[in-house]
């Protein structure tokens, strides 16, 4: 039977909500997600949950954007330091570094409640909605209050890329690519970002260049490897246990990490877990109708067979709803 085994390392996601709506956020995080923020309650009832993990290397807090509410994103690092919970590191999108002093504070801030290292992101997708000053700012700054081990740019390589963009503006991608030198439709979207995970808005915003294979070669590729590991986990600002990269499927919460899971309590989990998607087409899903264009992966046509069991509204497993919404 499927289970959810010790957890190993993860991120805390405290909201949806997002400044940015990145073509490749495999959670579509954007602000138009609900105005919510994980709860004081919740958050201490997460990170009491995760100190009962004997594997638990650490955690990472996330978003969404989680410096849209300071006040809560400081208590959660010091609710984790109580809990004796690890934050490896705070990811931002450091939209909100105004400045190199603005940012400084904000650092400051959250380091004084005890978190030790910022990631910061640097992408062509994050450089449609934020400039890449402020990208280089918060660097700068999380350097000056973290120290040069305190701070991860994800990734170096993209940022380096980016020098020959103008600093003070935003680009979409396709005129970031133009200027950049880069063919979409030769995948060099997907080859200079090399961690992107094909599903979320990525299966609606960057399948060029990728190619499509019909729905019935992901036959015989069940899920069981993937449901079933925690090395890179989420819980949501709902409680929510994601595991596996699979947001918007859920057997678990923080309530009760580790459940048993059968076909009657999670029937679209156990069946991706037994067969893959192929098997939950053929048996919860047999109406459903597959793109003719075909798919970039198996995690591709799974969201799509799972957007369309979502509109019968009966499979619990399948949330948050504005997820599928």
């Amino acid at each position: 039977m499927p289970t959810v085994p010790p957890l190993i390392s993860g991120g805390v996601m405290l909201t949806y909500r997002c400044t940015n709506a990145c073509k490749h956020c495999a959670y579509r995080c954007s602000p138009t997600r609900p105005d919510y923020f994980m709860p004081e309650e919740m958050i201490d009832r997460t990170f009491a949950a995760l100190a009962g993990e004997g594997a638990l290397h650490g955690v990472h807090l996330a978003g969404g954007e989680a410096t849209l509410h300071w006040d809560r994103l400081e208590y959660a690092v010091r609710s984790a330091g109580r809990h004796g919970v690890d934050v490896d590191y705070l990811e931002t999108n450091v939209g909100w570094c105004d400045d190199f002093d603005t940012a400084c504070q904000g650092f400051e801030r959250l380091r004084q409640a005890g978190l030790t290292a910022v990631l910061i992101s640097a992408s062509l997708f994050h450089n449609e909605f934020t400039p890449l000053e402020r990208t280089k700012a918060g660097i700068l700054a999380a350097q000056e209050v973290f120290g040069p081990y305190g701070v991860i740019v994800w990734t170096p390589v993209v940022l380096r890329m980016m020098e020959d963009l103008d600093a003070s503006k935003t680009h979409p991608l396709h005129r970031s690519c133009e200027l950049l030198g880069l063919d979409p439709k030769r995948g060099d979207v997907w080859r200079i970002h090399d961690y992107l995970t094909p599903g979320g808005r990525t299966t609606e915003k960057l399948t060029e260049g990728v190619a499509r294979r019909p729905a019935g070669e992901f036959a015989g590729q069940p899920c069981r490897s993937t449901l079933e590991s925690t090395t890179h986990f989420h819980i949501d600002s709902y409680g929510n246990l994601f595991t596996g990269h699979c947001p918007g499927i859920a057997a678990a919460t923080i309530e009760n990490l580790h459940p048993e899971i059968t076909e009657q309590s999670a029937p679209v989990y156990f069946s991706l877990w037994k067969g893959g998607p192929h098997a939950l087409w053929k048996t919860l899903a047999p109406d459903f109708d597959p793109d003719p264009a075909g798919y970039i992966s198996r995690c591709h046509l799974c969201l799509d067979l799972r957007q369309h069991l979502r509109r019968a509204g009966v499979y619990q497993e399948l949330r948050p709803n504005d997820y599928y919404d």
